[in-house]
């Protein structure tokens, strides 16, 4: 972006404490002027560029003056030892470089970048004269620094020097951040998650820490001058935050617009997000567009219909106000969903029910299975597959059929990687009523379903005979029509992160044709394994007019019969409609899905 002069301002201190004192009956009423560049986390050279380079067009002057803000950093909004204070300066210095540097590496030659660090890092500070007056007249970016975005408006929230950032933004400062720090720049504030909650209850009642703003002092809100009328969220890909956004936006009927990791997005005029920058994509959710209705029902879950859904990579746009993505600099209006009905996905004739399970079967998913299969007194083989050692198939066959016991049915459990298990499992299979087949890795399981050819061959001859079949996990996925084949990421939180990312890049995904046993996709532990991206890829490489997909958490099951799916279990299954979108890539690689509907349905309810 090449730097233009897109402000003329002139103001003194006199002038800046007036608007000081203006400026929360100006927030009140919904004005938003000036310019935002919310980043979802991280201090990577393209997003603080994009940050310097929008700050850069405000300055008429040949010297960009930035204020890097650290009042996320403190572990205690109010108090702080000087030990604490030290180190965060520090660090607070490190980044103020970092951004002075991006504003070097952008502005033509001959103009100049000062970054200073304001230190504002108690509530105490904010009131300080001398820290207050680090807000110069002429001010052109203000850079809020990752953290706790809780800290941040307990330090700011009714002082001087929010009053103070408030008359530079309204005098044109553009205003920026990451994590946190994009966090307060709406004022409806997503706080976090409530106690222990996280991504896992990311659609659970009450789960959701929202702080929404009550009028200029009212002090749980984000900035007085922050973006209305909408919520931002950030790492919403990366963390799995996308239930959370969704959450959200349904409990305060607001668009919701999430940046991902190392991602940023230039807000215009809180009207139009005109720039998409950096790794991966900003997720959108429009509860607006189509009237989306939701309800938590009895455990707290939250059931929604018909969220537009926008995953936006660099290269794309958003129209705020009409509520439109842009691709290239071109509005994709809403299609016309009229008549809308999902997809009637049933079995074959004088087959079993089939449940196609997210993962970690709960004991509702379980007294589905088992009445499914003729109820109490019902024999059920539990098959285990796919395991990397067979012993370890054993222990979950085993686990399985203990806890089928309790609900009446007869189970016994086979690990068919092992030889003897493989030998004994058909005659088994071929006389129960009922089975549940398990496999724990995406990557495997159809190498192992093949593997052990004699045991899926009864399994399919079983369940086409009229035994009911719940297929968990990874052999969910296997029995539909194409599913993500990749290794799940290991147990660390960096190894889920970077593969939640990756999922949602076509170049990282890699999609396989399923058994076809049933006529629908499917992905387990959507919300739990953080496999939205997964989700999003199967509809993209789905022909346009097959494009829905069911994601399913885990303890829940959808059990497809003669009539429509039923959802059983504990948590949600996520309905993904493509039909009406349009799909592509991003200059960064990231996937592009606009105009995707997004259903939840929970337990007891029939996906309609």
């Amino acid at each position: 972006m090449t730097p233009t002069l897109r402000r003329f301002r002139t103001f003194s201190v006199a002038v800046t404490l007036a608007i000081a004192t203006a400026i929360a009956p100006a927030a009140a009423s919904g004005a938003t002027i000036a310019t935002f560049v919310p980043i979802g986390s991280g201090y990577t050279t393209e997003t603080l560029e994009q940050f310097a380079a929008e700050s850069a067009e405000v300055d008429d002057s040949g010297a960009v003056s930035l204020l890097v803000v650290p009042i996320t950093f403190a572990t205690d909004a109010f108090r702080i030892s000087n030990g604490e204070r030290q180190q965060n300066l520090t660090l607070a210095e490190t980044r103020r470089s970092q951004v002075e540097a991006a504003c070097d590496a952008v502005v033509p030659a001959g103009e100049s970048c000062s970054a200073v660090l304001a230190p504002v890092l108690v509530r105490d500070d904010a009131f300080d004269p001398a820290n207050v007056a680090l807000v110069t007249p002429g001010l052109d970016g203000i850079y809020i620094l990752g953290g706790d975005q809780v800290v941040a408006m307990q330090v700011v929230a009714n002082t001087p020097f929010e009053d103070a950032l408030a008359a530079a933004q309204a005098a044109g400062a553009v205003t920026s951040g990451n994590s946190a720090g994009a966090a307060v720049q709406s004022a409806d504030m997503i706080a976090g998650y409530v106690g222990n909650n996280g991504p896992e209850q990311g659609f659970e009642e009450g789960a959701v820490d929202l702080w929404l703003f009550d009028g200029p002092t009212d002090d749980e809100r984000g900035l007085v001058f922050g973006l209305r009328d909408l919520l931002l969220d950030q790492h919403v890909l990366q963390r799995g935050r996308i239930a959370r956004l969704i959450n959200a936006s349904i409990t305060t009927g607001q668009l919701g617009i999430g940046m991902d990791a190392e991602t940023a997005a230039t807000i215009e005029a809180g009207t139009d997000l005109t720039e998409i920058g950096g790794l991966s994509a900003v997720f959108v959710a429009d509860p607006l567009t189509f009237g989306s209705f939701g309800q938590f029902d009895g455990t707290g879950t939250l059931a929604v219909g018909e969220v537009a859904t926008h995953v936006l990579p660099a290269g794309d746009g958003y129209d705020i106000a009409t509520r439109e993505p842009l691709v290239g600099g071109i509005a994709a209006p809403a299609p016309d969903i009229a008549g809308r009905v999902l997809p009637d996905v049933t079995v074959p004739s004088g087959a079993g029910a089939l449940l196609l399970g997210g993962g970690r079967p709960s004991a509702a998913v379980l007294e589905r299975l088992v009445a499914a299969s003729g109820g109490p007194g019902a024999s059920i083989a539990v098959v285990a597959v796919g395991y990397p050692k067979a012993e370890l198939g054993v222990k979950d066959a085993k686990a399985l059929a203990a806890a089928l016991s309790p609900l009446g049915a007869t189970a016994t459990g086979y690990a068919v990687d092992r030889k003897q298990d493989a030998a004994a499992a058909p005659v088994a299979i071929a006389a129960a009523d009922g089975i549940l087949l398990t496999a724990p890795n995406p990557s495997a399981v159809l190498d192992a379903l093949a593997a052990t050819q004699a045991v899926t061959d009864t399994i399919e001859s079983a369940w086409r005979g009229g035994a009911a079949l719940l297929a968990d996990d990874a052999a969910a996925s296997a029995l539909g029509t194409t599913f993500t084949a990749d290794p799940r990421p290991g147990v660390y939180t960096s190894q889920i992160e970077r593969a939640a990312i990756a999922e949602f890049r076509p170049d990282s995904t890699t999609l396989a044709a399923g058994l076809g046993w049933i006529a629908t996709a499917a992905e387990p532990g959507i919300v739990s394994n953080r496999h939205w991206g997964r989700l999003y890829s199967v509809i993209v490489a789905q022909p346009p007019v097959e494009r829905v997909a069911f994601g399913i958490d885990a303890g829940t099951a959808v059990e497809f019969d003669t009539g429509r799916p039923l959802v059983a279990g504990e948590s949600v299954t996520v309905v993904l409609d493509g039909r009406y979108g349009t799909f592509g890539a991003g200059t960064n690689g990231a996937i592009a899905a606009r105009w995707v509907l997004l259903d939840t349905f929970v337990g007891g309810q029939a996906v309609e």
